[in-house]
């Protein structure tokens, strides 16, 4: 199991880098495209794309990283409000909420990514993208979501039990 977790874990690590990627390339291509307009008066067509399509990477691709290390928001109003035990029941049951809504995300993500592959669809955009390169990041995502989800609900489990 715990080999199983270590590919996870680089897996989730190697997503993370990607989106670190993808947002330093936000980053340079906005500065140039800055730069190019004013001092060149010759901007960048394509970067408007680019920005899209480098968010989507963003936040599906950093999402389960942030999650294992409990980064997401939380209504620290309602958790400090009630009593610890309740607190962990009810984070063990945002996990189970969250790892079926991911692993639904996953399944549809996936059936959208294999048929916009499948039948070539691009999208209308000056560079002819084809729509699978940013429909896939989605099922990707969004499994390593739910797979996150379910080691959260484990910790949980076994702090719940060790301490109960």
């Amino acid at each position: 199991m715990k080999t199983i977790n270590n590919v996870i874990d680089v897996c989730m690590k190697i997503l993370s880098l990607i989106a670190a990627l993808a947002l330093g390339f936000l980053l340079l291509g906005i500065c140039y495209s800055t730069l190019s307009r004013v001092a060149f008066n010759k901007p960048l067509t394509n970067l408007v794309e680019y920005s899209t399509y480098s968010l989507i990477y963003v936040t599906f691709f950093g999402a389960p990283e942030i999650l294992k290390k409990k980064g997401h928001i939380n209504l620290d109003i309602i958790t400090t409000m009630i009593p610890e035990k309740a607190n962990r029941v009810l984070s063990m049951v945002v996990n189970i909420v969250g790892a079926a809504i991911s692993a639904v995300m996953t399944y549809y993500g996936a059936l959208v990514a294999i048929d916009n592959f499948v039948n070539k669809i691009k999208i209308m955009d000056s560079m002819g993208t084809p729509q699978f390169l940013l429909t896939a990041t989605i099922p990707i995502g969004m499994f390593f979501m739910t797979i996150q989800f379910i080691r959260n609900f484990y910790g949980d489990y076994k702090e719940k039990n060790s301490i109960a």
